[in-house]
């Protein structure tokens, strides 16, 4: 896999869509067997490895939705959930809180009705394993957030637990490019 994981993963996209045209209604299907496909063409735990990291050396987690709208299928949202929380125990031992910074870049409210059963996992994966990380997590920064974030969030916010919700911080399109937490 190349160094450039996105670019690499768009061709593959683009190519999907020279050989099947491109729907202009009833995209969500046509997406998720792109998804799919990439899925199971790529090594998802190195795409996983590309959507969730640790910034080394913060006890900052980067989610990048930019990686994970390209892979990102029923199949796979509880392993994506599972690698996700499994990043988070050790950022806490070493730093005792974690921040969470997610890159919604392209990110729609189409996108929003497409993964909210990604934060329904997540809820419950964590009610399993008896893990509030809300706690220890200090803030969870959203940069390029929509202009849609009002129907967004009566899509996803409503999911995401009263004591979660108020750690939010919304950065716009504008403020995230001053504001990016990964180093240049």
């Amino acid at each position: 896999m190349s160094s450039n994981i996105l670019e690499e993963l768009e061709k593959y996209k683009q190519s999907y869509y020279s050989e099947n045209k491109k729907n202009l209604i009833f995209k969500k299907d046509q997406k998720m067997e792109v998804a799919s496909k990439i899925a199971s063409e790529f090594n998802v735990d190195e795409l996983l490895k590309k959507t969730v990291f640790i910034i080394p050396g913060t006890n900052k987690m980067y989610v990048d939705y930019l990686v994970f709208k390209l892979y990102a299928h029923p199949t796979n949202y509880l392993r994506f959930v599972e690698y996700t929380q499994s990043l988070i125990p050790d950022c806490i031992r070493k730093y005792g809180t974690f921040e969470c910074h997610v890159n919604l870049s392209t990110f729609t409210v189409s996108a929003a009705e497409r993964y909210k059963e990604i934060v329904e996992i997540f809820n419950v994966v964590g009610l399993q394993n008896d893990t509030d990380y809300s706690i220890q997590l200090t803030h969870l920064y959203v940069y390029n957030t929509p202009s849609s974030i009002d129907h967004i969030s009566k899509i996803i916010f409503r999911l995401i637990e009263p004591a979660l919700r108020d750690k939010i911080v919304l950065y716009s399109k504008a403020e995230s490019v001053l504001l990016n937490p990964l180093p240049k």
